[in-house]
């Protein structure tokens, strides 16, 4: 017997896939803002920005996204996962507006810090809000549209960023937002949520619009109650929580997930593309080569979503981190030639090109997604909300200290000893999290919540 009749249970699950989706492409293009905006606020006569003033406004974005992140996570327990994404977006159309606007430097970094902050919470509330509303045998092919999404928010910046002065290119992120609203505005709050709450029947209601079958709402419904009621309906959690079992073991890979992320140098790279391929020689101009740098991650993309859906999780960031040492290397080894022997130098000037495109290839198809698919699919349930918040403000912090030291590192360094450095670190982080990570492809939130236990379990017989 049909629940809400013909084919709207997937309508309402694919509009919740878009909503979290167009946050991450927001959000993307707010990362990627810094590449094409820096030069144009350089070459505007009516705006003075310094070396140093440039780095801060790169720099700000992930130190205020560690804020939002960790805000985020009791925001998700108190007011629910929709109302959460809803409130993050309204400050960060303000957060542009106050970009596009600015006739000072501060004003600029003032934007930044604010939409920072929004990018941490809708990272947190998108990655708890899908995968409750997604049913697990529609789960990859919903990953199709934050995946894609997400990914386009960065060549919008490159590709557009050469056409549009820096406040245009603001003005058109305040306007990317609304999307975002008009996609939750139907959609009703997660069943988990609702349940947890105590408000069964408007879980029931909420299931009624996202689940094709009355058979499969109630189904889901007891599996929601007794996920509820083992994980102590209605009590809160804590941070001391995520330090006991069966937390601790994946709260702990989900960190070094996300802190492995970030010393690959990909924010560094993002922010400073422009000026890495300029650093270059002769190649390829620089707004040229960016622009095909998103393409480049826009098209791994969808290799990436194959691997996903067709592979195990710990060979897909295995492939990942073979392609990232290759590339890493390369450009260490390209810029090394280039401070010592310039001249040969320049009949290689493809080479730092190349190199970008098969990193960022690279980091598309595995160390890019995997490490936010297992937030999504490996975090236990009854700790998800802090859990994740307290991950991804990991992640915002190792964000803002690779890309605050980026410059520093090049100065004192060498960029070919920070590439190095980088590639070293990646190395040692993909070798350790192989052996370390829980595998959670194919398995669902209950099943690995099931999983974790059972050690536990043994541990305390």
């Amino acid at each position: 017997m049909a629940s809400g009749g013909g084919k709207m249970h997937i309508i309402y699950q694919v509009l919740g896939s878009i909503a979290v989706g167009m946050g991450g492409l927001v959000a993307s293009l707010t990362m990627g803002y810094t590449s094409p905006a820096l030069p144009s606020m350089q070459k505007d006569p009516d705006f003075t920005l310094t070396e140093e003033d440039g780095s801060w406004i790169a720099a700000v974005l992930p130190a205020s996204a560690l804020l939002g992140s960790l805000v985020a996570g009791p925001m998700l327990d108190q007011i629910g996962r929709k109302k959460s994404l809803v409130l993050s977006t309204l400050p960060f159309m303000l957060s542009w507006a106050l970009i596009a606007t600015s006739n000072t430097v501060w004003g600029v970094i003032l934007g930044r810090l604010l939409g920072g902050a929004c990018v941490g919470a809708q990272a947190v509330a998108g990655s708890v809000f899908m995968p409750e509303i997604i049913q697990v045998n529609l789960r990859n092919q919903m990953m199709f549209f934050p995946t894609i999404l997400g990914t386009l928010g960065i060549l919008v910046s490159y590709a557009v960023g050469q056409y549009l002065a820096w406040r245009e290119l603001a003005w058109l992120g305040c306007i990317s937002c609304i999307p975002q609203l008009v996609c939750l505005w139907p959609l009703p709050e997660t069943p988990y949520f609702l349940t947890r709450t105590g408000k069964k029947d408007s879980s029931l209601e909420a299931l009624r619009k996202l689940r094709q079958t009355s058979q499969e709402v109630e189904k889901e419904q007891q599996e929601l109650d007794e996920s509820c009621t083992n994980s102590q309906k209605g009590s809160s959690t804590s941070l001391a929580d995520l330090l006991q079992p069966p937390n601790l073991w994946p709260v702990a890979i989900g960190s070094a997930l996300m802190l492995a992320q970030q010393t690959t140098g990909i924010n560094a790279v993002i922010f400073y593309s422009s000026t890495i391929f300029e650093a270059g020689g002769d190649g390829l101009d620089p707004n040229t080569a960016s622009t095909l740098l998103g393409i480049v991650n826009f098209l791994g993309v969808f290799v990436s979503m194959y691997f996903c859906a067709t592979c195990k999780r710990r060979y897909i960031l295995a492939l990942s981190t073979y392609a990232l040492l290759i590339s890493l290397s390369v450009i260490s080894a390209f810029f090394w030639m280039h401070e010592s022997a310039p001249a040969f130098s320049k009949s290689l000037s493809f080479v730092p090109v190349v190199a970008m495109f098969a990193y960022i290839f690279g980091f598309s198809i595995g160390w890019g997604p995997v490490p936010w698919i297992f937030l999504g699919e490996g975090i236990p349930s009854r700790v998800r909300g802090i859990a994740v918040a307290v991950i991804v403000a990991i992640n915002w912090g190792s964000a803002f200290v690779v890309t605050k030291t980026f410059q520093w590192s090049i100065s004192f360094l060498g960029i070919h000893y920070t590439f190095f450095t980088y590639a070293l670190i990646t190395g040692a982080a993909g070798a350790f999290i192989h052996r370390s990570m829980p595998e959670t492809f194919g398995k669902s939130v209950a099943e690995m919540d099931s999983f974790y236990l059972q050690p536990s379990k043994s541990k305390e017989e």
